[in-house]
């Protein structure tokens, strides 16, 4: 079923706590249901929202996926019975179910060594010699790698946020994933990284901004390296990241631009990083279980993030 693109636009902007890409899916989704049993898909009752999300248990959907349909549900419909779809104490209930009988299981069980990914960028040459695409590949996994932040994050970096001090302080204004009225974005504090200019993700920033000032059209910071030199969106940079580990010989069958965020965090921890700062660069509520269960692995001191991250085991 397609979307009339107004109503497409009014649901885009009411997804604030995920991308309209994700929820788009299981909205359609629904609407063949609703299709298919004759249902009014703007005013359904409880019931048959509890039998679209059983019917994609029933196909094999992981935990996520169903309870990504019941955020959908609960962020594009009104309530029912009084209350938001996703907090219907059936719709809880049944999504508990779904958990114990197909609990959510981490994306990976290992992660690769950040060592990996610095050494490449030890070899390469300096800064301004690089090609266009090489400062790139660089830049996005440096900065993935130092904030430990989402690709969303990363592709929302604005040039005119950025503010040049020390530590320098990315200023995030974009709606993100956990962005909300009692939750604010924080800023990204990033320090230079003076025991090698070549790890140094701050003049890897400032000679980027440089080199694409004349080629630039937005205020984005990331831009294409190829013409038209055109802003680029969240899958372009996750290609970019997948890219930066083929080139250091790490399967990207397997790991993804998103495993930069498991593959740092747990790095840190590994130096020595208390849990309280890894939380904090990453986004992580202080309360937050997230990092203990899907994002501390094992790789095959206490000091600042940042400088643990990009202290490469290289002498």
């Amino acid at each position: 079923m397609k979307l009339p693109s107004s109503v497409t636009k009014l649901l885009s902007a009411a997804c604030t706590d995920r991308t309209w890409s994700q929820y788009s899916s299981c909205f359609r989704k629904w609407s063949v249901y609703c299709n298919l049993n004759q249902i009014d898909c703007w005013n359904p009752n409880i019931e048959q929202v509890l039998s679209f999300l059983a019917g994609l248990y029933e196909d094999e959907l992981s935990y996520a996926s169903i309870n990504t349909a019941r955020s959908a549900l609960s962020t594009i419909l009104g309530p029912i019975d009084g209350c938001k779809i996703g907090d219907h104490n059936l719709v809880t209930r049944l999504l508990k179910g779904v958990g114990k009988l197909r609990p959510p299981l981490p994306r990976y069980s290992s992660t690769w060594d950040v060592n990996r990914v610095l050494d490449l960028f030890l070899i390469w040459p300096e800064n301004s010699d690089l090609s266009l695409k090489q400062l790139s590949l660089k830049l996005v996994a440096l900065l993935a790698l130092t904030t430990a932040q989402r690709v969303q994050t990363l592709v929302a970096i604005l040039i005119s946020q950025i503010v040049w001090s020390e530590p320098l302080e990315i200023i995030i204004t974009a709606q993100l994933k956990t962005t909300s009225i009692t939750r604010p974005n924080k800023p990204l504090s990033l320090p230079s990284y003076l025991p090698n200019d070549r790890l140094c993700v701050v003049k890897t920033l400032r000679t980027y901004i440089e080199k694409t000032r004349n080629l630039r059209t937005s205020d984005q910071l990331l831009v294409s390296f190829t013409p038209p030199h055109k802003k680029i969106t969240s899958q372009t940079v996750s290609r970019w990241l997948t890219n930066v580990l083929n080139l250091a010989g790490i399967d990207d069958r397997v790991f993804k631009g998103h495993s930069y965020r498991h593959a740092s965090t747990s790095f840190a921890k590994a130096k020595g990083v208390s849990i309280d700062v890894i939380l904090r660069q990453a986004g992580w509520s202080d309360k937050s279980k997230v990092f203990a269960k899907f994002y501390d692995r094992p790789i095959v001191r206490n000091t600042s993030f940042v400088t643990a991250v990009l202290s490469t085991n290289t002498k």
